[in-house]
């Protein structure tokens, strides 16, 4: 069962809030609770407000999860962190290096503002409702704990195993609890448009570790599957045929790359057109940071061919 409007309990304790298109994850056990996502700076009065319709007292937040340190997974931990005091903030290694970065906090901030107003100009209900926060930029985003494969988040009694999962990014983190089966993934398996069952490819960082961690995640039998977009899937079986559907997706997506290069197609002219195809699927920034992003997968899957692009 796919379930794609926030707020909505997906098992007990476990609840899927913020926005569709910019879901966060919190988890309740023992009084205390975990804020797994950072999202964009809109969402954060969002979830605000359904903490409070919850019952969730500000107090009980002690943790924020990043995933990983891409703008849109960070941009509302500054508020987070205002309005839960007594939360530490966790994430990879190299994704504090990046959150400490003044340079690369300032990018994050210009494309956050772009990400609010393409919220705010969707249709009633069309990626949920949000609002641009009158915030104080920030000049980095300081990290309390840094997690590696093999740590443990704990949530009262509740216990999270820490999964590195690159390929995406490489500072990309993926959460499993074993008891309720409960994995949140963030951005391992790309970008989906459940409405087309349609995914974008994300192997920013590598197309063979891309791939290996979705196929690591499928072995784990989860119940509950935590996407950082446009929705969350709730069946072993689902689950299951989303993550084969996602490796597919990923080797066409590869496979139509290299036969179209090997075809005689520049690698530039090949991002800016699928970057022109992503950009329509889903134009919440300009048609310039997706064919960046796609020259990056261009780049990956010659890279795992041992194929040359244009320089």
């Amino acid at each position: 069962m796919g379930i794609e409007q926030p707020p909505a309990e997906l098992t007990k304790g476990f609840w899927m809030l913020g926005t569709r298109a910019y879901p966060v994850y919190v988890c309740r056990d023992a009084e205390e609770a975990a804020i797994f996502e950072g999202g964009i700076g809109a969402v954060g009065p969002v979830v605000a407000r359904q903490l409070a319709e919850l019952g969730i007292a500000a107090q009980a937040v002690r943790q924020i999860v990043v995933t990983h340190a891409h703008p849109d997974h960070v941009m509302a931990v500054p508020q987070f962190r205002r309005m839960f005091p007594a939360a530490a903030v966790s994430a990879s290694a190299v994704a504090a290096r990046t959150l400490a970065s003044e340079k690369a906090i300032a990018l994050f901030q210009q494309i956050d503002q772009g990400l609010a107003k393409a919220v705010g100009s969707q249709p009633p209900g069309a990626v949920g409702t949000a609002e641009a926060p009158a915030e104080p930029p920030v000049k980095t985003i300081a990290v309390n704990r840094l997690l590696e494969e093999g740590d443990v988040v704990a949530v009262g009694r509740r216990r999270f195993h820490v999964l590195a999962t690159p390929g995406h990014s490489e500072c990309s983190l993926s959460f499993f609890e074993p008891e309720a089966r409960v994995l949140v993934i963030s951005d391992a398996t790309g970008y989906y448009l459940p409405e087309r069952h349609l995914w974008w490819p994300n192997y920013f960082s590598g197309y063979a570790p891309y791939l290996a961690s979705i196929r690591r995640l499928t072995g784990l039998g989860a119940e509950v599957l935590c996407l950082s977009h446009n929705a969350a899937l709730v069946g072993a079986e689902e689950i299951k045929a989303y993550l084969a559907g996602a490796i597919a997706a990923t080797e066409a997506y590869h496979r139509r790359i290299v036969e179209a290069v090997r075809g005689g197609q520049s690698a530039g002219d090949l991002a800016g057109q699928l970057g022109r195809e992503a950009y329509e699927l889903a134009p919440v920034l300009p048609l310039e940071f997706f064919q960046k992003n796609c020259a990056l997968l261009v780049k990956q899957s010659l890279a795992a061919e041992g194929l040359a692009g244009e320089k």
